[in-house]
């Protein structure tokens, strides 16, 4: 596994808890008028997608401005 996925897979864990934390079911899908309530500053989806997407930019930035020791856990 390379960093990259290593990398990708701690976003999506972060985006999963921020959807949870939001009270949203992070599996559940979210359709484009929903997805721009919630994240305003997100693009809209032409298709469906689960909720956690949603959040996925913020858990990027998240993990980006937190050292990888704070981050490797989550």
């Amino acid at each position: 596994m390379t960093t990259d996925d290593i990398d990708e897979q701690r976003i999506v864990r972060i985006a999963r808890a921020m959807c949870r934390s939001a009270r949203i079911d992070p599996d559940s899908t979210i359709d484009e008028r929903r997805l721009r309530s919630i994240m305003r500053e997100q693009p809209g989806a032409s298709r469906p997608q689960p909720a956690w997407t949603a959040f996925r930019a913020h858990a990027a930035a998240f993990a980006a401005q937190h050292p990888p020791e704070v981050v490797a856990v989550l």
